[in-house]
């Protein structure tokens, strides 16, 4: 009997044992070889844990499942991308200090004044502890650098091609007609037809006329407004300003159910900001566009020359091809 029972537990820890190393075979299965680096399954359930974790529990529909398989496959594609760039960093010898790491950490709490708790409930709403949002901010800073070695020193950027950007862009570089605006709200007792035929025979000025009879805003600094973008006004008030020039008075209108009457102080057409206030964005704009195009052939030559083997092929995107 003593010998029957040892046989028997012993079986049983034999079929633990089995099923404990094929339970970690499964998360540890090797899903790419890139080069002499590999990718399991575990990193890629690492990689997807935030997702994982938002669903967890959740009865998927069909869609759902497509959708999330899609992503496991793009999430398995980032992996092999940051693999090949952390190759690339071990054989440039890049490194990127805790220190520096602790700099950026600092310029983040104090640009956005947080204590530590404060940092740790911003990083946490991305699912990220302070020691995973270090890991990343690492990786960034590598990729940073690598991209600093292998690019910058290939890009330029001439003053005829930001010219020639700045021409192609007026639009978005062309200032909306503003007008600064001073206004004259009446009360109902008094004709706007009457006070403007006096403004106009010099009987009175604009800011006078304001003092003495509005009951609308800036009374006692002649009916001004400020500043304002003619595209804001109200049709009206636009139709009562057309053909004006600065000085002038309007017709009468009525505004929140009173007589009024308007007056331009000063007009600014639309007008083209000058290139010396936006070169340095547009050299800057168009670094980054020469830089990231430099950057993808350089990471497409990688790709080629490196040894990406996977595993199980519907693993791969639909093009087969890691981005």
């Amino acid at each position: 009997m003593v010998k029957f029972f040892s046989l028997l537990i012993g079986a049983m820890l034999m079929i633990s044992t089995a099923q404990v190393w094929a339970a970690e075979t499964v998360i540890n299965r090797i899903l790419v070889k890139i080069n002499d680096n590999i990718i399991t399954e575990y990193d890629l359930d690492e990689e997807m844990s935030p997702i994982l974790e938002k669903i967890k529990g959740r009865q998927l529909s069909a869609s759902e499942k497509k959708q999330l398989a899609n992503v496991r496959k793009q999430a398995l594609n980032n992996l092999i991308n940051q693999v090949l760039i952390d190759q690339e960093v071990a054989r440039y010898g890049i490194n990127v200090t805790d220190e520096d790491i602790d700099n950026e950490i600092k310029r983040v709490k104090d640009d956005q004044e947080l204590d530590d708790a404060g940092f740790e409930a911003l990083v946490a709403k991305d699912g990220l502890t302070v020691d995973d949002f270090r890991v990343k901010l690492k990786k960034l800073f590598e990729k940073q650098e690598l991209i600093g070695y292998m690019v910058n020193k290939k890009v330029l950027v001439t003053d005829t091609e930001i010219e020639e950007e700045y021409a192609a862009r007026k639009d978005d570089y062309t200032l909306d007609r503003m007008v600064e605006l001073s206004i004259l709200l009446l009360p109902s007792d008094i004709s706007a037809v009457e006070v403007k035929e006096r403004i106009d025979d010099g009987e009175l000025t604009f800011s006078e006329a304001v003092a003495k009879y509005s009951v609308g805003p800036g009374a006692d600094s002649g009916g001004s407004i400020g500043e304002v973008g003619y595209a804001d006004l109200a049709e009206d008030w636009k139709a009562a300003l057309r053909g004006l020039k600065p000085g002038e008075v309007s017709d009468p209108l009525t505004i929140q159910g009173k007589e009024a009457l308007l007056s331009p102080v000063k007009i600014s057409e639309d007008r083209l900001v000058p290139l010396d206030e936006v070169r340095d964005g547009i050299y800057q704009e168009l670094m980054q566009k020469k830089r990231d195009i430099i950057f993808t052939e350089y990471f497409d030559k990688l790709k080629q020359s490196s040894v990406i083997v996977y595993m199980d092929d519907s693993n791969k995107l639909d093009n087969g091809v890691s981005q």
